[in-house]
């Protein structure tokens, strides 16, 4: 009975997993389109023996985008270099022969570790970029001349090198930030080789100044990004621009049980010189806060900072900039990980900084809010009017008090709150990029989205929410996008991963080709106009024969497209499309595709004008397919898209037997009928189905027949532990009547059995009194003390062992277990 159960249960558990890898494991079409299709094409560039595309620059006319990879720059023609036949410039810059041996002998993976990954890759000036790399674990600078794209080189000719340093971090795995300011460099990076000193410094400046390491002003941190806001501009109190920095730490004023990581932002002054006599050269403007993205319903944060995005509507309008965050938790992890989107506002920033200081207390090591007054000027505010009718005009005239102040009162007391915009649990977006976008009638914000496995999410923000438009595979799964940058003058996204770049329009239209496809998808590049869905940037209303349509918000393609409402039950909406007449073979399963555009519409199987009823010979598969079995429903079948009030005929099939169409075929009709000979067609991501393509499933062979061996080891196992006593004691007899025949070992009752529980020792015990009587040698002995004491007979026991036929005598507890 318990065999029969037990192979009862493992039948079912390997139905199952073969059900499981036939419907579910095979591949499924993407949301929307498969990047590199013909309804949504994108262009790659790589180049030979080159990977590691981190660093991206657009110049500012959009013709020329400059790449950083491993020990390599590019100059490309956004025309002509993603194109087949490619022309463009590369400029190899490699890491010396002594640094490579230097990083070897550091320990360091001489194919992995020691080569010179650029990081940094920026516009000095309208004539010189500055590119910085890891070089081989000793960070180097260098300087590129835009017009001949060439390594600057000094009078002897060789290449200006300058130490990198406080720059460019020493590991490539390690984050960093940069960005160039009225021809300063700002950074946030690690300036050791072991990672552990982290800095935000100003270089190639005459005042360069960095964060005080010896005050603990940054934990651990990973930079991610950074951004510079004018706020001098239109400043009522004449105040100072700021550089902003993003990162996520490790939170000191938080105690758990594990470290908790939280996310920064932190602000200096661009014209902060450093203290006269405290903090010489370094920040006396340095503040940081916490930024808080969390689920609105129950709080849960989303405290790791991935990336910012800031967007900013023009200079003088910097008071209107949003910054827009992706971050994911420390406590999601694996197949369960999501992300969050959240958007920060400038006012909500502000406020922060201006508000109560934290400070913590030495003995206990806690936070505190300080509530007692603070010295004026305020600490950590740049030099406004206020400060300079006191005949302070710059931060090397900030009294020590108040510099004295920062040192330990650096963290604000308040939280920015965000927003939260959009939260995937099905995905971990990693980079980010906003484009503001006029529409018809209002401007959106459009997200686009790069993940840890290749993919790109573009989204619409809409009010409180974000519609995702569309998703395109651009890398392969195993290749997270490491950058993305936007040409917004020409409509083009450029994304960048370990195997190169990718050149993604930002909008086809030409992909949506109903009038509901169109609405439906709210992509505010795009509206209806009267024919066709063409780009907003086209629309001339006085040239226009009718408005064009778009409804971002609503999306309400009933209406605006006078469409009907959504079929009842008894309605039988009118086909537009053609029936396709398809073959089926006699007694075989087949199944119909229904291939739809957007991943919210939902699918509706009619069978001569009927909903189709799931029935032994008609069953509609997860994957939204028809399965056909046999022959014994014939008709007119049709798939019906329904999404938002908005209905549309997708497919429309005439199957026939293939025996009753044999005659019909040998008369020469031009129009040969598609014959589906296979069990199961899945519909490929470009949206028409491959009637004809067999499948194969010999993968799922392999996998079963593995899973049948391991179950049948696994039934074995379970039986030997099941009954391993039984299986010892038929070793022991098999042993024993191997060795005595004649004899079989008697298990005495406890009380019967010798003390130690063994047999005769193999080898002479090494006691005193011990007396081999064979092997007592003749003549005279001298016998010592313990020797020479009486055997007590009372006290000895002479035990015979059955398997042994020698006698054992135990003499008490002055001589031990002897042999006679």
């Amino acid at each position: 009975m318990f065999f029969f159960r037990f192979g009862f249960s493992l039948l079912l558990i390997l139905m199952f997993i073969f059900h499981y890898f036939l419907f579910f494991m095979s591949p499924h079409p993407l949301w929307n389109q498969a990047g590199g299709s013909e309804e949504r094409p994108f262009l790659k560039f790589e180049a030979e023996n080159i990977s590691n595309y981190t660093a991206l620059l657009l110049s500012r006319d959009g013709g020329t985008l400059y790449v950083g990879a491993r020990e390599a720059l590019f100059a490309l023609s956004s025309n002509l270099s993603f194109l087949p036949g490619r022309e463009y410039q590369e400029l190899l810059w490699s890491a010396d022969a002594e640094r490579k041996q230097q990083c070897s002998f550091k320990g360091k993976d001489p194919q992995r570790d020691c080569q010179n990954y650029i990081k940094i890759l920026l516009p000095l000036s309208s004539s010189r970029l500055i590119t910085c790399g890891t070089g081989a674990f000793s960070p180097v600078c260098t300087y590129i001349n835009v017009e001949n794209f060439t390594l600057a080189r000094n009078r002897k000719g060789n290449v200006l090198l300058e130490d990198g340093k406080g720059r460019c971090p020493f590991d490539p795995n390690f984050k960093s930030t940069a960005l160039v300011v009225d021809g300063e460099l700002y950074t946030g990076t690690v300036s050791s080789f072991q990672g552990n000193d982290p800095a935000i410094s100003r270089s190639q400046s005459l005042r360069p100044t960095k964060t005080e390491s010896s005050l603990n002003w940054l934990q651990d941190p990973a930079f991610v990004a950074s951004a510079y806001i004018p706020e001098s501009l239109g400043s009522l109190q004449g105040d100072d621009d700021k550089i902003y920095f993003f990162f996520r730490e490790t939170g000191q004023e938080f105690e758990f049980f594990e470290n908790t990581i939280v996310s920064r932002i932190a602000r200096i002054c661009k014209g902060d010189e450093g203290g006269e006599r405290v903090l010489q050269q370094r920040w006396t403007s340095f503040l940081k806060a916490q930024l808080l993205c969390s689920r609105p319903d129950d709080g849960f944060p989303f405290n790791v900072l991935q990336d910012v995005f800031t967007l900013s509507p023009s200079p003088q309008d910097w008071r209107d900039t949003l910054f827009y965050g992706v971050f994911t938790s420390q406590w999601h992890r694996g197949a369960t990980e999501g992300s969050a989107v959240c958007v920060f506002t400038m006012n909500d920033v502000q406020r922060v900084f201006s508000g109560l200081y934290k400070e913590v207390n030495r003995e206990t090591q806690q936070w505190y809010t300080v509530t007692h007054p603070v010295p004026t000027p305020r600490p950590g505010a740049c030099i406004t009017n206020s400060a300079r009718e006191r005949k302070i005009n710059s931060s090397l005239q900030l009294p020590d008090r108040v510099l004295n102040f920062l040192k330990d009162h650096f963290l604000m007391d308040g939280q920015v709150r965000s927003h939260l915009l959009l939260l995937q649990p099905q995905a971990r977006y990693q980079r980010m990029a906003v484009h503001r976008v006029p529409g018809l009638h209002h401007t959106y914000d459009v997200l686009f989205l790069g993940t840890g496995d290749g993919r790109l999410h573009k989204a619409v923000s809409v009010g409180p929410r974000v519609h995702i438009i569309e998703e395109l595979q651009i890398f392969s799964s195993g290749q997270p996008v490491q950058n993305l940058l936007l040409d917004t003058h020409r409509g083009l996204l450029y994304a960048a991963s370990h195997s190169g770049v990718v050149q993604v329009p930002v909008a086809n239209c030409s992909l949506y080709r109903s009038c509901g496809d169109c609405l439906l998808a709210r992509d505010p590049y795009c509206a209806w106009s009267g024919s066709s869905c063409k780009p907003v940037s086209l629309y001339q209303p006085e040239l226009a024969a009718r408005p064009w349509i778009q409804d971002i918000e609503g999306a309400n393609a009933k209406d605006l497209c006078s469409i009907s409402p959504v079929m009842g039950r008894s309605f039988v909406p009118t086909a537009e499309k053609p029936c396709e007449q398809v073959q089926f073979q006699p007694n075989t399963v087949n199944t119909l595709p229904c291939p739809l555009l957007s991943n919210l519409a939902t699918r509706l199987w009619l069978l001569n004008g009927a909903p189709v009823n799931a029935s032994a010979s008609c069953h509609v598969l997860p994957t939204g397919d028809l399965l056909l079995v046999g022959s014994q429903q014939l008709g007119e079948f049709q798939c019906w898209s329904l999404e938002e009030g908005f209905q549309q005929l997708v497919a429309s099939y005439c199957p026939e037997v293939a025996e009753d169409r044999v005659a019909d075929q040998t008369d020469g009709d031009a129009s040969v009928p598609v014959v589906i000979s296979t069990s199961r067609v899945s519909a490929p991501a470009g949206g028409q189905a491959s009637l004809g393509a067999d499948k194969s499933y010999w993968k799922e062979f392999l996998v079963m027949c593995t899973l049948f061996v391991l179950a049948v080891l696994f039934a074995l196992l379970f039986l030997l532990y099941r009954h391993r006593d039984s299986m010892k004691v038929f070793l022991k007899q098999g042993e024993c009547a191997s060795v005595h025949p004649k004899t079989c070992p008697v298990v005495l009752p406890p009380e019967t059995r010798p003390l130690n529980g063994l047999g005769p020792p193999s080898a002479p015990l090494d006691h005193r009194g011990y007396q081999a009587l064979s092997d007592s040698p003749p003549g005279a002995r001298v016998f010592s003390e313990s020797e020479k004491r009486p055997l007590s007979i009372q006290d000895s026991v002479v035990e015979v062992s059955p398997v042994c036929p020698r006698p054992r005598v135990r003499l008490g507890s002055e001589i031990r277990d002897s042999v006679v």
